[in-house]
């Protein structure tokens, strides 16, 4: 979309800036029928940025779906413009400018950082779901074979264990498997947060590096290194459904990860909007929500579609952030406190 800003008016030929100036005060009368004619007949690019899991999901399959529903209700072409990296990451990015219009998460705490910094206006708790777009529990990597014997998280302590985690620094996905390895003692030992530190600092001797995303700790996975990987149950199964050399081992406790979609108020214009606000609600219809499935996300609308997935397993205990007291507290007495205060602190340098 192309915009003139005022210091362009007054360089430009003395008629032409007159005239352009009074249809843009008009504008001001009668925005709404200008921007409905302009969404009728421009082309609009959409600017999408995501964790980096959503990426082949989002370009390959629910965009190209959205383009042509849009495109079939209103007549307008709608493009994506995308950027995927660690949630935390992709916040920061928005936080410095980024063009994001609209914003996938790997967790809320991002979306209520871009909130306070008044980047985000609509509330995402209002969307369908609270903002709850899919969900994946997270699981532990293995070798095929499983040669380690890993079943839970307790083996992931074990000397000699060479782990791959990614960074909690940059990763949502990260910062999920941190709760994960925190939490699981701390929901099943009845609040014992003395011996989940404990774990948590354990396994976090064994962690031999720690890449930006969680998709690239995969990657450096499958490429060989290590013995195993923390990650979201969707990315493992997607790897080895494309032929990775992998096992999935799901531990009796778990959490279950929610991934939150946004609007990114301060950069979406009028005109803008509509097609932005249609891509967000596209995201819970069936349609989204089985192509969801089908790159092994867990949907939220309807169990029935998580029900036909074979390779979705059972979790005799799933707990959610809300366990551990919302991510208020769970980023400020896990992610901060144990894991970087405590944890950090005591790791021998790499």
């Amino acid at each position: 979309m192309y915009r003139q800003s005022p210091s362009t008016l007054v360089m430009s030929l003395v008629g032409a800036a007159i005239a352009l100036l009074v249809i843009a005060l008009g504008m001001r009368g009668c925005r709404a029928t200008v921007d409905s004619e302009a969404a009728e007949h421009d082309y609009q690019p959409i600017s999408v940025y995501g964790f980096s899991v959503v990426e082949e999901l989002i370009v390959e399959d629910i965009f190209p779906a959205f383009r042509s529903q849009w495109q079939d209700q209103t007549g307008q072409e709608v493009g994506l413009h995308g950027t995927f990296e660690g949630s935390e990451n992709v916040a920061d990015l928005i936080s410095e400018g980024g063009s994001a219009d609209v914003v996938f998460l790997a967790n809320e705490q991002h979306a209520v950082w871009l909130f306070i910094n008044n980047w985000i206006e609509t509330d995402w708790q209002a969307l369908p779901h609270q903002g709850v777009v899919s969900r994946s529990p997270i699981v532990i990597v293995v070798r095929t074979g499983n040669p380690l014997g890993i079943t839970g998280w307790a083996d992931l302590m074990r000397p000699g264990v060479r782990l791959i985690h990614a960074d909690p620094h940059t990763s949502g996905g990260g910062q999920w498997a941190v709760l994960a390895e925190y939490g699981s003692v701390l929901i099943s030992g009845n609040g014992d947060s003395e011996a989940a530190e404990d774990q948590l600092g354990k396994i976090w001797a064994n962690v031999i590096l720690t890449p930006s995303s969680s998709r690239e700790a995969l990657r450096e996975f499958v490429f060989g290194v290590g013995d195993a990987l923390v990650t979201y149950e969707q990315d493992a199964l997607l790897a080895r459904a494309r032929g990775a050399s992998l096992e999935i081992v799901v531990p009796d406790t778990t959490i279950m990860s929610e991934h939150i979609v946004a609007i990114v108020d301060r950069n979406v214009t009028s005109w803008e909007r509509p097609p932005v606000e249609g891509f967000v609600n596209f995201l819970w219809s069936v349609e989204a929500q089985s192509m969801l499935t089908a790159y092994y996300f867990r949907a939220v609308t309807d169990e029935t579609l998580n029900q036909n997935v074979a390779e979705f397993q059972d979790i005799e205990h799933l707990f959610s952030v809300e366990d551990l007291g919302g991510w208020g507290q769970a980023y400020a007495y896990i992610i901060h406190g144990a894991w970087e205060e405590v944890v950090l602190s005591t790791r021998a340098p790499d």
